[in-house]
């Protein structure tokens, strides 16, 4: 792009600093970051930032996604506060969750997917007091966890399957089969 003359814009660098996180190319990523203004005159927004703090924290430095959420010209969204606690429940650093995941719920304290994290993290790091607090947190604000859900395409027609629904007209002979599936499965050592 750049060799036939040319210059990315503010998306297409997301898009640039996103593939740098999921390729692990973090040299890559913070020369492109650091260029932005000076190179293609693009002041660095929430989403370049969470970019960023996603490519630091997915490989393990966390402590350098801190700082550089810490010295954001601009509050720091809720996606750049999201990466930093995804990227502690991958490291297991339970230490800086616990600075960020108070942030990232001021932000959005009615998403359950946030809480049921926490939990986790807390409970991979044996932090049980934690683990009921962000329950407990979570049954005060009456925040619900929503349920999996899954859609089938059968002949042309959507079915839709909520973890645990037994709602269906046909879910006994769906579980029926199921069962049977799964016995079948440990028979041939699947399982």
């Amino acid at each position: 792009m750049i060799s036939r003359g040319f210059k990315p814009d503010d998306i297409t660098l997301v898009g640039v600093l996103s593939a740098c996180s999921h390729g692990g190319l973090v040299a890559e990523g913070r020369e492109y970051f650091q260029n932005m203004k000076r190179k293609y005159g693009i002041e660095p927004k929430n989403e370049h930032y969470a970019c960023m703090i996603d490519l630091l924290g997915r490989v393990g430095l966390l402590e350098d996604a801190y700082e550089l959420i810490t010295k954001m010209p601009m509050e720091p969204s809720a996606a750049a506060w999201g990466a930093l606690v995804h990227a502690c429940r991958m490291h297991g650093n339970v230490e800086v969750a616990k600075i960020a995941a108070p942030r990232l719920l001021e932000l959005d304290p009615e998403d359950s997917g946030i809480y049921v994290l926490l939990a986790n993290i807390w409970a991979n790091g044996r932090r049980w007091g934690d683990v009921k607090m962000a329950r407990r947190m979570m049954r005060e604000r009456r925040v619900k966890k929503i349920p999996g859900r899954s859609i089938v395409e059968v002949e042309g027609q959507f079915h839709e399957f909520l973890a645990g629904d037994e709602s269906h007209p046909q879910s006994e002979g769906i579980y029926n089969a199921l069962d049977q599936l799964f016995a079948m499965s440990k028979l041939e050592g699947l399982f």
